[in-house]
């Protein structure tokens, strides 16, 4: 579209700015109840980090929720809005656009496993509904057209063109993942309006070890316990798969517990994950089977291939002496932590507008019609469809409340 210029302000509504989960979402429930909505996306076309989540694959959701699904400076505020349009909630509204889903073990997929089903359920519709997503065009302040009173209209200034709205939802994402469109570029202008901004670092995101021999490892992958230390204590753990590669590490259990690491290295702490490579078993059980298998072989690498990977197996026997640091090794693989690999890695954020000045409708406390969903806020999710679980029901809820005329 082309530039209409600033003497032409374009009237709407509710304008959504950000055209990916949440912003669609909150588009469309505005639209269902009547509002002129326009949605307008940085990128070339919307819903691009929908197309990437899950590998491809696009988890939305998962049947099991606890208390250690959703993260932030305030988790209850997520728990609370997820009560509001839960699982159950958006399975039943992927239904009704047409959205056949299948579980794997709890984590719900779409039925054919591909991430653009739910991107273009959603822009079906969009377009339904006579939403207008204007994309390339990027969102550059955001100010109120009279500020004698907090009821005035908003002016949203784009590069394009400046809007004149009723209700702004700011659905722009956090920085993960920035080749998708988050970027952080509204941060400044949020802060104008009055918003603290809680520190934003990677999350979902590999670590950066400190041991260039482990370089070595790359390419391996092995089931452990992984345990975060921060100052030399265990403050949290996870099970499952890891992946070694050439200066990181990764795989679900590092990605979750990646948030916490990341935070604490801002804070100067000294960070490592300490691996259980043989979790199933406890030290004694371990020393017997070691002691039994080596005296039925012809040494320490042999016996260790049964049970670990062969290159494991060959850098461990490289730093060991005798069965007593083997079996540390083994139980207490120690791996200094140095750093993450950044937002263009990092699967979402963690960090964002701090959601003691918003409301339970998601709306500002500061700002009357302003309105935050997604990963704007400082709310973020496990490994898990948690995420996409997040922006959907913040976007279900900025939208239901935005479509609500108010005097």
């Amino acid at each position: 579209m082309q530039s209409q210029g600033y003497d032409k302000r374009i009237k709407c509504e509710v304008l959504v700015v950000g055209a990916g989960p949440a912003g669609m979402m909150a588009a469309i429930i505005a639209a269902r109840a009547g509002s002129k909505v326009i949605v307008i996306e940085q990128k070339d076309m919307p819903g691009k980090k929908i197309y990437a989540t899950g590998n491809g694959r696009c988890n939305f959701t998962n049947q099991h929720y606890d208390s250690r699904v959703f993260r932030g400076e305030d988790p209850k505020f997520a728990y609370e809005a997820y009560k509001r349009f839960d699982k159950d909630a958006l399975i039943g509204f992927m239904k009704e656009l047409g959205v056949a889903f299948r579980d794997i073990n709890g984590y719900i997929y779409p039925y054919n496993e591909q991430a653009r089903s739910v991107a273009n359920a959603l822009l079906y519709e969009c377009k339904r509904l006579g939403i207008e997503i204007r994309c390339n065009e990027k969102t550059l302040d955001i100010t109120q057209d009279n500020k004698i009173d907090n009821d005035s209209d908003f002016l949203v200034t784009t590069d394009k063109d400046v809007y004149i709205c009723e209700k702004v939802i700011i659905a722009a994402g956090g920085k993960a993942s920035p080749t998708h469109g988050s970027d952080g570029n509204l941060n400044k202008v949020i802060r104008k309006l009055g918003h603290e901004i809680i520190l934003q670092d990677p999350a979902l995101v590999p670590l950066r070890f400190a041991d260039n021999s482990l370089s070595l490892l790359a390419g391996v992958r092995c089931k452990c316990k992984t345990v975060l230390m921060i100052d030399g204590y265990e403050t949290d753990n996870e099970s499952g798969e890891i992946i070694f590669n050439n200066d990181n590490i990764s795989g679900i259990p590092v990605m979750q517990l990646s948030r916490y690491a990341v935070k604490a290295l801002t804070a100067k702490s000294k960070v490592s994950l300490e691996l259980d490579l043989i979790p199933d078993m406890n030290d004694a059980f371990l020393k017997d089977f070691l002691e039994t298998s080596v005296k039925k072989r012809s040494g320490i690498f042999e016996t260790l291939g049964l049970v670990v990977n062969d290159k494991i197996a060959k850098y461990i026997c490289d730093r060991i002496k005798d069965i007593d640091e083997l079996i540390h090794f083994l139980k207490h693989f120690r791996i200094e932590i140095i750093g993450d690999c950044g937002f263009n890695k990092a699967q979402v954020t963690a960090g964002g507008v701090n959601v003691a000045q918003i409301t339970k409708d998601m709306e500002s406390k500061i700002i009357r019609r302003l309105f935050f969903a997604g990963e704007i806020l400082d709310i973020d999710g496990t490994c898990g469809g948690y995420n996409l679980q997040w922006a959907f029901t913040s976007g279900y809820l900025a939208g239901t409340a935005a479509s609500v005329k108010q005097s």
